[in-house]
């Protein structure tokens, strides 16, 4: 198949996902004139909160979704690249290559890794698969890790119910049942390139730089914007961050029009020339892809019985994703783990998507350190149609110095005991949605300030959309913003940030399917 039918038909199946999700909705109609941004706007001062300057953040007309934006041109971002091959793609049917016997009493780390080892080595075939790893019915005791390491191998087995299949941690510690990839690192192909534009907007997808000589249409490269003092400073972190980590949005390159490139898909933090000096750079950054874990359920009740688990609970998980690109998890339940999203989707993980699965019946302690149920790390993945049981937790959370966009969707924490509350956990989690996400307890987009080792602003230019929750806070970043849309529940005092009809759920009903379906209807 050439790469042009390859795109036609993967919009076309993006188009109908989106399509499918929003069938029988109605449509509200919100008539406002939206405008593009210009990258050379001055900054917005740094204390100062904006309000749309083109009617509303966030309106429908026609079944399609208008933007507003700021004076300095930021606009919501455009969350539907989340997810397996860039969103809105259908899983596909991977065939079984390797079958495992029925389980029997004893440790079965080394037959199921035997048996993944054995996929890892066979062929890719033209779609990049090598095979699925088929479990039988029943329970496999793990004393152990298992390891996938390779492309194109999926871990499925025969179902969620008692009588599918289940991967049970044996032997009291605490660890990640199943990793996957190994860790990675970027690495700078060609001369890095500067960013000459005084401002590119939340939103941007065009930057002028020095020269473009290396660059061409279709590469993969790297936006990076590195963390400086003056901004540290501006944003009211002086003392508790370190400008020692940049953000790195990685895209590709589209069109080249003289000095000015565009890129496939928006940034999710401006580039501030007053604050930062971006870059744009062609790059390595060796991932295995391809990967796929369905249809199981695990457990991790025998880990409790740790002597250090009061402490070390939350490095109880299920799964843990490294340097690992176009995956995913699907049909899959986990009980009595401590931290299961603690390590779910790292750092190095971009365009995995989790969907239908369940983090149950979680076992924490009475620590001041909560564990994650469902932790977003990386680029563009995905979290869709999730449910969470759990006392103490941050059900959904992302970790920090992350550059999006990433994406909750239709994911329900049900109170036990305690209390929940979701939202970012430190450090500029930049670009998340949570969409129609419900909680029994608070959603908190908000300045976490000296907590823990100084998370401080832990959301920016993140959306909460259609959530119902028993409270909720959106405060207003510095030179960012955050916005809640459609949100149920209290609105805390506080709340500086970008509030839409609030108390009343909004149309459309899933923001991130409408941007799915508005992608795929322009194509």
């Amino acid at each position: 198949m050439t790469r042009a039918r390859h795109q036609v038909r993967k919009h076309r199946r993006l188009f109908m996902a989106a399509a499918a999700v929003l069938a029988g909705a109605a449509v509200a109609v919100v008539v406002e004139t939206g405008a593009q941004g210009a990258n050379h706007a001055q900054p917005r001062a740094a204390s100062a909160s904006s309000a749309p300057t083109s009617g509303k953040w966030l309106g429908l007309s026609h079944g399609h979704l208008v933007y507003g934006h700021d004076a300095q041109g930021n606009r919501i971002p455009d969350y539907s690249y989340a997810g397996y091959d860039g969103g809105g793609v259908a899983l596909p049917q991977v065939p079984a290559r390797v079958n495992v016997p029925a389980p029997g009493t004893g440790d079965e780390t080394a037959t199921i890794q035997a048996a993944i080892d054995k996929a890892s080595a066979l062929p890719l075939d033209v779609n990049g698969f090598r095979g699925a790893v088929q479990l039988a019915k029943g329970s496999y005791h793990i004393a152990g890790q298992l390891h996938i390491t390779a492309s194109g191998v999926v871990l499925r087995g025969a179902g969620t119910s008692s009588s599918g299949t289940t991967l049970v941690a044996d032997q009291p510690t605490v660890r990640t049942l199943l990793t996957i990839g190994a860790k990675s690192r970027y690495t700078t192909v060609g001369t890095a390139q500067q960013v000459t534009d005084d401002y590119v907007p939340v939103g941007g997808t065009t930057l002028t730089l020095g020269s473009t000589q290396g660059l061409s249409v279709g590469d993969e490269v790297v936006v990076e914007r590195p963390t400086t003092q003056a901004w540290i400073d501006a944003i009211g972190m002086t003392g508790a961050w370190s400008p020692n980590w940049s953000l790195r949005s990685e895209r590709k390159i589209t069109a080249i029009n003289g000095d000015r490139v565009t890129i496939d898909f928006p940034l999710t933090t401006a580039l501030e020339k007053q604050y930062t000096q971006a870059t744009v750079y062609r790059y390595s950054f060796p991932r295995i892809d391809h990967v796929g874990v369905e249809n199981l359920s695990e457990d991790g009740q025998a880990m409790s019985a740790a002597p250090d688990y009061s402490k070390s609970f939350y490095n109880a998980a299920p799964w843990e994703f490294n340097a690992v690109e176009d995956s995913w998890v699907n049909n899959v339940v986990w009980h009595h783990f401590g931290g299961s999203g603690q390590t779910a989707l790292g750092p190095q993980s971009r365009r995995i998507s989790v969907l239908h699965t369940q983090a149950l019946d979680m076992i924490t302690t009475n620590s001041s350190a909560r564990s994650e149920a469902y932790l977003l790390q990386g680029q563009e993945n995905l979290v869709q149609d999730c449910a969470v049981t759990a006392a103490k937790i941050h059900a959904f959370s992302t970790y920090g110095r992350q550059a999006g966009p990433n994406a909750f969707a239709n994911c329900k924490a049900t109170l036990v005991k305690d209390t929940y509350d979701a939202g970012g956990h430190e450090r500029w989690g930049s670009g998340t949605l949570y969409d129609n996400v419900s909680v029994d307890g608070s959603l908190l987009l908000v300045n976490n300030g000296s907590r823990g080792t100084g998370h401080g602003w832990s959301d920016a230019n993140s959306t909460a959309y259609n959530c119902t929750t028993q409270q909720y806070m959106v405060e207003e970043p510095p030179t960012a913003h955050n916005w809640a849309i459609g949100c149920t529940g209290t609105l805390m005092n506080g709340s500086d940030g970008q509030v839409q009809s609030s108390g009343q759920h909004t149309m459309p009903t899933s923001l991130y399917a409408q941007q799915l379906l508005d992608r795929g209807a322009t194509h």
